[in-house]
């Protein structure tokens, strides 16, 4: 297989290959010498009888619509290649655009005719592509089998790039190639009112009480990802839904970027705010050994010889300066308040994230008017998240070059952008959160043990010390004792584990009950804003006592770093077990994906709400926790019990 060029008399060269029957795809694409496109639109339809009176609406649609479209989603467009009905139209729209779409023409060789072609009699090529596979066969539909195995390549080829398909007219070999597209999980969008296929497929969509006899024409509407376009609506009505199928969706991705951004810091002051407890941790523990090792091998004449005229004034001096870097350090974490910080950026990050996923599936307040109220939530989110402490720090932009959206966020295979069907929306955001979920729950108990463990040998060999007259020593193994269980008591580590072992059980309970329905209460749109509802509140609940144990976390270690600063302050004896319970801190949050954001009921002194529980409570959805599914009918007996 060897590609030539064909020079139209435009002006235009194309390049052009005929691969043998089964010749694979990627060898193809790879003798073609495509350029790298972000996405594929795949054009199909009339290509023959169009209505001279829809002519000037379908000029426009294909050249202000989808080729607009394409070119601003850098993407490679596909269709019949010859110079006839809606392909001609295709290539029109390509060269108005000065050309900044790759347009793949893929045809049966024995059907067509091109400058320099054996068959003289044949339909001609349309001469604005850039490229044309022409098949083996003999008839029109031939080269079904290989444009959709050239799609498939291209789109899950060595780089995943989104697609959507286009259906304008048609007839029966477009009928096959709906049924493909179908199949192939491609979102396809109708234009309605041009005739031929699309019609009928628009007419049988809406025909909802009477299914349809043709077994083709039943899987199309009962399967499809479908989405409609009045041919008479305005062009940029097809333009932005291309774009939104395609995952150049503007809103979505801008509340991707803030989520990006409010995620990142989140996790910035988290590090910050970590590192600064673990360090009084330390401190504490490392002053009370220094204490011990200078009473026990410190001379007790002065002055000290050798090596110990170095070592123990230094030693003295760095037991002067524990007391003090204790002090700074608890200053600096009240002063700063970067555990505040870290609780409003990831209640704002996971509240938007929220929204997200609501707004993909489409589910809930987001059948009508999406972009709109998807722009209203992140707007409301935003604005009360930067009234508070937040505010007072600069927000440090996410790096997109580490993966956007980010990559550690999305269940594998998922870009962030592209709708949500409910069994796509199970697989990607519930069955990921339930593996999750299972997986930390199983880290978490191997690390409680392994602490357990520890905090009990230490405790033995404090006994064993002071069997044998080392009691001085003993100071040193309560203070690690005391350093592991404020350790355990700031990673909340035991109510963690029982919040992921609850959560874990809820998913699996909404996804049984979601399995046990019929197809047709799948398809009926109140049970799927249930099943979204009801995953999201699980995800919220978790989040809720994450929130309420951290709140009282950094209530606590106010109030007890606070006491220890004055000790300090008034330079009392450093007491090892009082250092260790000095350093509380709320647990790690669920940095996979804990989506939602809680509502609490947190109070100030003075009895209103805390920034915090004011956010989330306006942010939030009020639960309790529980997953009280009952599948819902229109119409309908009485559906099964639920979960």
């Amino acid at each position: 297989m060897a590609a030539q060029k064909i020079d139209f008399p435009n002006g235009n060269t194309a390049v052009l290959v005929s691969p043998a029957a089964g010749e694979g795809a990627g060898a193809i694409v790879e003798t073609l010498g495509l350029p790298t496109s972000k996405a594929v639109v795949f054009v199909f339809g009339g290509a023959e009888g169009l209505d001279p009176q829809l002519a000037s609406w379908l000029t426009q649609l294909f050249s202000r619509g989808i080729a607009r479209a394409a070119a601003e989603a850098n993407a490679m467009i596909i269709d019949g290649g010859t110079d006839s009905g809606i392909m001609k139209l295709m290539g029109e729209g390509v060269a108005s655009r000065e050309y900044k779409s790759p347009l793949v023409g893929v045809a049966p060789l024995a059907k067509v005719s091109y400058p320099g072609s054996a068959v003289t009699d044949g339909t001609p090529l349309e001469p604005n592509h850039s490229h044309f596979v022409l098949t083996e066969g003999a008839d029109w539909g031939a080269e079904t089998a290989t444009l959709f195995r050239l799609l498939k390549q291209l789109i899950r080829g060595t780089a995943a790039v989104p697609a959507v398909a286009v259906l304008a007219g048609g007839g029966p070999i477009a009928r096959r190639e709906m049924l493909q597209a179908v199949r192939q999980n491609l979102p396809v969008i109708i234009v309605e009112g041009s005739g031929g296929l699309a019609d009928e497929i628009a007419a049988a969509s809406k025909a909802t009480d009477t299914p349809a006899e043709d077994p083709i024409m039943a899987e199309i509407i009962a399967d499809g990802e479908l989405h409609f376009h009045q041919i008479r609506n305005s062009v940029k009505g097809i333009e932005r839904l291309i774009i939104r199928e395609l995952g150049i969706d503007k809103v979505l991705m801008q509340a991707w970027e803030t989520f990006a951004d409010y995620d990142h810091n989140a996790t910035i002051q988290q590090r910050r705010f970590d590192n600064l407890q673990k360090s009084i941790i330390y401190i504490g523990v490392a002053g009370t050994a220094l204490v011990i090792i200078q009473e026990v091998f410190a001379p007790k004449t002065k002055p000290f010889t050798g090596f110990g005229a170095f070592l123990w004034p230094t030693v003295h001096y760095i037991l002067i300066l524990v007391p003090i870097s204790l002090t700074v350090m608890i200053t600096a974490a009240n002063r700063f308040k970067q555990g505040t910080k870290w609780l409003l950026l990831r209640a704002g990050a996971e509240s938007i994230k929220r929204e997200i996923f609501r707004y993909r599936a489409r589910a809930m307040y987001y059948a009508t008017n999406a972009e709109q109220v998807l722009s209203q939530k992140i707007e409301s989110i935003t604005q009360r998240t930067m009234r508070t402490e937040v505010n007072s720090s600069s927000l440090i932009p996410y790096n997109k070059d580490k993966g956007f959206p980010p990559y550690m966020y999305a269940s594998q295979g998922d870009d962030g952008y592209t709708y949500l069907n409910p069994d796509r929306y199970v697989e990607v955001r519930l069955t990921d959160q339930l593996s999750f979920y299972k997986r930390k729950a199983v880290k978490l108990e191997r690390q409680l043990k392994m602490l357990f463990w520890a905090t009990f040998i230490i405790g033995g060999l404090g006994t064993f010390l002071s069997a044998i007259n080392l009691q001085v020593w003993i100071a040193l193994t309560t203070a690690l004792v005391a350093a592991i269980g404020t350790f355990l008591g700031y990673r909340q580590m035991e109510s963690t584990l029982t919040k992921y072992n609850q959560a874990a059980t809820d998913l699996e309970n909404v996804r049984a009950w979601w399995n046990a329905l019929s197809a047709e209460q799948q398809a009926s749109q109140v049970n799927i804003d249930s099943l979204v509802a009801h995953t999201e509140q699980v995800l919220q609940s978790e989040l809720d006592g994450w929130i309420q144990q951290m709140q009282n976390a950094l209530a606590e270690l106010r109030k007890d770093q606070g006491t220890a600063e004055e000790k300090n302050e008034k330079k009392e004896p450093v007491e090892p077990t009082k250092l260790g319970a000095g350093a509380q801190q709320p647990p790690a949050t669920n940095s996979h994906d804990d989506a939602g954001t809680p509502a609490t009921g947190d109070a100030t002194k003075d009895g209103q709400e805390s920034p915090l529980a004011e956010l989330v409570k306006a942010n939030g959805m009020p639960v309790n926790g529980g997953t009280d599914l009952q599948p819902q009918e229109e119409a309908e007996e009485t559906a099964p019990q639920g979960v």
